[in-house]
C-alpha cells in the first residue's frame, strides 16, 4: 500500500515591513555642516546659534526613532562643535573691542597732555614780541602796539585750525584699527561709522591718517589667504569689493599672491 500524501496550503506571501526613513538623521547632519561652516565666519556667525541647536534635537530624534541613527549622531556632534565655536568666536571678538576702547582712552589721555604742555610755549612765545620790539623802528613798534589780544589769536586760529573732540578720538580709533588689520579707506569710514562717528568726523580721521593704501591692500590680501583659497582674480574681486580702488587690488593680490 501506499502511504497516502497531503497537500499542504501555501503559505501566504510576507511582505517585508519598509525601513524607516533617514529624513531625520540627514537633515540634522546637513544642520550641523552648515552650523559649523557659519561658525568660522565672524559677520554670520550668530546663525550657528539657532542652527546648531536645531541640529542638535533632530539628531537626538533621529537617534531615538531610528531614522539614520548615524547622521543623527554627526548632527549631534557638529551642531555642537558650531555653537562652541561661535561662542569662542564672539568672545574673542568681545576681547578684541575691548582692547580698541582701551588704546583709544590711552591715546585720549595722550593727546590732552600734549596739549596741555604745548599751551606753555605758546605763552613764552607770546612774550617775545614785546621783547624784541624795543629794537624796532618806531613806526613799527606803534604797529606792534596797536594789535589787540584778538588779532593775535585770530592769527594763531588761522595757522593750526582747531579741531573738535570727536575728530580726535576718530582719528585715534582709526590708528587703533589700522594697527591691528588692513582696512580701505571706504572700509575705515564705514568701521567708524559703525561705531557712532559722524561721516565728517570719520572722513577727518581717514583723510588724516597715516596709512599707504596699497600696503593696506596687501595686508587684507594676506589675511584672506591665510584663511581661505583665492585664485588671483577672485583675490582681485574680494579686495575691490572692500572698498579699494582696482589698482590697489591689483597690487595688493599681486603682492601676496
Amino acid at each position: 500500500m501506499s502511504t497516502p500524501t497531503y497537500n499542504q496550503p501555501p503559505y501566504p506571501d510576507q511582505q517585508s515591513s519598509p525601513a524607516p526613513g533617514k529624513g531625520l538623521g540627514i537633515a540634522a547632519m546637513v544642520l550641523g555642516i552648515v552650523a559649523l561652516v557659519l561658525a568660522f565666519i565672524p559677520v554670520i556667525a550668530a546663525v550657528s546659534f539657532l542652527l546648531g541647536p536645531l541640529a542638535v534635537i533632530l539628531g537626538i530624534v533621529a537617534f531615538i526613532k531610528r531614522r539614520g541613527r548615524g547622521q543623527g549622531l554627526a548632527g549631534i556632534i557638529t551642531g555642537a562643535i558650531a555653537v562652541v565655536v561661535a561662542i569662542i568666536g564672539f568672545v574673542i571678538a568681545s576681547a578684541f573691542f575691548s582692547a580698541v576702547d582701551e588704546e583709544m582712552q590711552n591715546q585720549d589721555s595722550a593727546t590732552t597732555e600734549q596739549t596741555e604742555s604745548s599751551s606753555e610755549p605758546e605763552e613764552s612765545a607770546g612774550a617775545e614780541p614785546s621783547e624784541s620790539a624795543a629794537e624796532e623802528e618806531p613806526e613799527a613798534v606803534e604797529e606792534e602796539a596797536d594789535r589787540t589780544e584778538e588779532d593775535l589769536a585770530e592769527e594763531v586760529e588761522e595757522e593750526a585750525p582747531e579741531t573738535s573732540s570727536g575728530q580726535d578720538n576718530a582719528l585715534a580709533s582709526a590708528e587703533s584699527y589700522l594697527s591691528f588689520s588692513g582696512f580701505s579707506r571706504s572700509g575705515l569710514v564705514e568701521q567708524l561709522e559703525f561705531e557712532g562717528y559722524s561721516t565728517e568726523e570719520a572722513e577727518y580721521a581717514v583723510e588724516n591718517v597715516d596709512a599707504d593704501w596699497n600696503e593696506q591692500a596687501v595686508r587684507s590680501a594676506e589675511s584672506y589667504l591665510e584663511y581661505s583659497s583665492f585664485s588671483l582674480q577672485g583675490l582681485i574681486d574680494q579686495l575691490v569689493f572692500e572698498g579699494y580702488t582696482q589698482e590697489q587690488a591689483e597690487y595688493g593680490a599681486n603682492q601676496a599672491y
